[in-house]
C-alpha cells in the first residue's frame, strides 16, 4: 500500500515561509476488509485517510454523495489522480462541493479552478503561488504563532461508511 502525501504539504512544501501543524497521507485500499470506503486517523500531527481504491466515477460519487468538501483537495494532488487513474474531466464534478469550503481550505478552490483551467494536475508557478497566497493569507490571522508545530492530539479512528 502506497502512502501519497496531501493536503497542503502535497502542495505547498518548499514554498517561502511555509509551515504547516500536521502531515497528511492517503492510502488506497485495494480490498478493504475494516471499513467499506473511507476512514481517517489522526494521531500526533499526522493524519491518515484510507479510502477504497475503486474507478475514478466511483470515487468522485461516493466523495459527492457524503458532501464533505474537504475530501476534494486529495483528487487534486497529482499523484492521486495518477494512482487512480483519473483525469481532469473525471473531478469535475466535485466543484459542485467547493463553495463548502471553510475559509481555512479556500485555496482548494484556487487550485481546482487552475486544474481546470490547464486541463492538468500540474499547476504553473503562478498559480501555485496565488493557491498559497489564499492559503498564508488565512492561516496568517487565524492560527496562533506556534501553528508550525505537530499538533499532539488523542488517539482518534473515525471510521466512515
Amino acid at each position: 500500500m502506497r502512502r501519497i502525501l496531501v493536503g497542503s504539504r502535497a502542495f505547498f512544501s518548499g514554498m517561502e515561509g511555509f509551515k504547516s501543524k500536521d502531515y497528511d497521507y492517503l492510502e488506497l485500499v485495494e480490498n478493504p476488509t475494516t471499513f467499506k470506503w473511507r476512514r481517517e486517523q489522526s494521531l500526533r500531527g499526522t493524519c491518515t485517510f484510507q479510502f477504497k481504491k475503486e474507478p475514478p466515477a466511483d470515487m468522485v460519487r461516493r466523495t459527492l454523495d457524503c458532501g464533505d468538501a474537504l475530501l476534494v483537495g486529495k483528487f487534486l494532488v497529482p499523484e492521486v489522480a495518477q494512482a487512480i487513474g483519473a483525469t481532469v474531466v473525471d473531478i469535475l464534478p466535485l466543484e459542485t462541493l467547493l463553495p463548502k469550503l471553510d475559509e481555512k481550505h479556500e485555496y482548494v478552490a484556487v487550485i481546482f479552478a487552475a486544474v481546470k483551467q490547464n486541463g492538468s494536475f500540474e499547476l504553473a508557478d503562478e498559480q501555485r503561488a496565488a493557491a498559497y497566497e489564499a492559503y498564508r493569507k488565512v492561516r496568517q490571522t487565524t492560527e496562533a504563532p506556534e501553528a508550525g508545530q505537530p499538533a499532539i492530539r488523542s488517539p482518534i479512528d473515525e471510521t466512515v461508511d
